[in-house]
């Protein structure tokens, strides 16, 4: 039985730092007991709150696993006397929401004509594969096709030193040839701080918007999963056209307050999550009132 990371964003209450909270502070270091994004209450403050000269709290150890390439396979795959199938990258690799283009080569021998069919077996629950185009034709010189791999953020990340075997094959009548790929999904994923962000901002309750990375951040939450030992590392980027500080408790690393996150910029902090975390955060920064907001609970797959 497998237990899920569920990860939503909206927007709560912004307090201004050195102002008094109206519900107690949650440290950084602490982790709470929500079970789900509809009974997490979002950030309403931390220490940096009541002094804004706190030190900013340092940054997670990273997760090797993040970046960390597969191994390549340990053979290209099967040619005959007539047909061949290569890909241009045997090692792909891909962050949690994210997606990869392949291109595919089918390259006819001794005369070889006809249509041959593609497909793609190998790739981790979840993941969706599609050819462009599905099906090619070959006359005498080779046809090629993009593979286009998305991978919802719903998928389970690969395991440390694990990747998906994949087999590209090309399929004419009774010949067949095939490519090798091992496939890898990173522990990673980004949140994109909204663009005009400040307009976001509701005069009061809590508003939730798909602007941080689409609907699963959003309006519509979907569940998320990651292994025991294996965190998501959370890259948070900024798409508005204002600097933002990024704040957040119980496990979500505090932004630097005297750096913030410039235009189009990347937070240099890294966060990494593990299993067990329940967090919260808002952008540290703007007029009092209701802030963009996000809410994450991380549980670990099973065995």
């Amino acid at each position: 039985m497998r237990t899920i990371l569920l990860l939503a964003v909206g927007l709560s209450s912004l307090v201004a730092c050195g102002e008094p909270l109206a519900e107690p502070i949650t440290r950084h270091a602490t982790k709470s007991t929500s079970k789900s994004p509809s009974d997490a209450i979002p950030a309403t403050g931390s220490d940096q709150a009541h002094d804004p000269n706190a030190p900013d709290e340092p940054a997670d150890p990273a997760n090797p696993n993040a970046t960390t390439p597969p191994s390549a396979p340990t053979t290209a795959g099967m040619a005959t006397g007539t047909l061949a199938v290569t890909v241009d990258d045997a090692t792909p690799a891909v962050d949690l929401g994210g997606s990869i283009d392949l291109n595919v080569s089918i390259e006819p021998k001794e005369g070889f004509r006809g249509d041959a069919a593609l497909t793609v077996t190998g790739l981790p629950a979840g993941a969706i594969g599609t050819f462009s185009p599905a099906s090619v034709t070959l006359n005498t010189t080779a046809a090629t096709s993009k593979l286009t791999i998305k991978v919802p953020a719903t998928v389970a990340p690969s395991e440390a030193g694990a990747a998906s075997a994949l087999v590209i094959k090309a399929a004419s009548g009774a010949t067949e040839a095939t490519a090798n790929a091992n496939f890898k999904v990173n522990p990673k994923i980004t949140m994109t701080i909204p663009v005009n962000a400040d307009a976001m901002r509701a005069a009061v309750g809590t508003r939730y918007v798909d602007g941080w990375m689409g609907p699963m951040f959003g309006t519509s939450p979907e569940p998320l999963q990651t292994q025991s030992g294996n965190p998501i590392t959370v890259i948070v980027k900024n798409a508005d056209s204002k600097s933002h500080i990024v704040h957040g408790n119980s496990g979500f690393v505090h932004g630097d307050t005297s750096n913030p996150v410039p235009p189009g910029g990347t937070d240099p902090k890294n966060r990494t999550l593990s299993a067990g975390v329940n967090t919260s955060g808002y952008l540290h920064d703007g007029n009092n009132g209701t802030s963009v907001s996000f809410r994450i609970s991380v549980n670990a797959v099973q065995p």
